[in-house]
């Protein structure tokens, strides 16, 4: 198994950066998209526990697609996702939150995961690719989402 962490501190509100992070048409606008092409919410649930999310992404050329579940939801502290259709052999998402002041969230994002012994991911990714593309694209999201809630509302007269 296969572990990437990020930790980064946002300056905004809890309840903004986990709205933000929990819904799931986020994924594919925080995220590189040389990583994940597509986001969507498949299941029709709102986006509590049991939501499904299809994930596409690109590896080396080739489109992939993976079904993420929500399997733990705790407002304003984590969110749970693992994979129950997808390349990987085993893939789970953990990410806490943590009201830093009244104005600023540390949040700690961890994936496991675990490449299957065959497949077409594993001919076109070796392990240490793997890690590095999904190191470059959790450390990517991590500072697009920061971007994103800590930019002022320009208003234009």
């Amino acid at each position: 198994m296969t572990k990437i962490q990020t930790e980064v501190i946002i300056n905004a509100p809890i309840g903004d950066v986990f709205e933000y992070y929990t819904n799931p048409d986020n994924i594919k606008e925080s995220w590189p998209s040389d990583v994940i092409k597509e986001s969507e919410n498949i299941s029709g649930q709102s986006n509590e526990e049991g939501l499904e999310i299809k994930a596409e992404g690109q590896y080396l050329g080739k489109r992939e697609e993976m079904i993420i579940e929500v399997t733990q939801k705790e407002p304003n502290q984590r969110l749970v996702t693992r994979q129950t259709e997808g390349p990987f052999q085993s893939w789970e998402s953990v990410q806490e939150f943590q009201s830093n002041g009244d104005k600023a969230t540390l949040v700690n994002h961890v994936i496991n995961y675990q490449l299957p012994k065959t497949g077409k991911i594993v001919n076109f990714l070796t392990g240490s690719q793997a890690e590095g593309n999904l190191r470059h694209g959790i450390e990517q999201a991590a500072q697009t989402v920061k971007q994103k809630l800590e930019s002022p509302l320009k208003i234009i007269l």
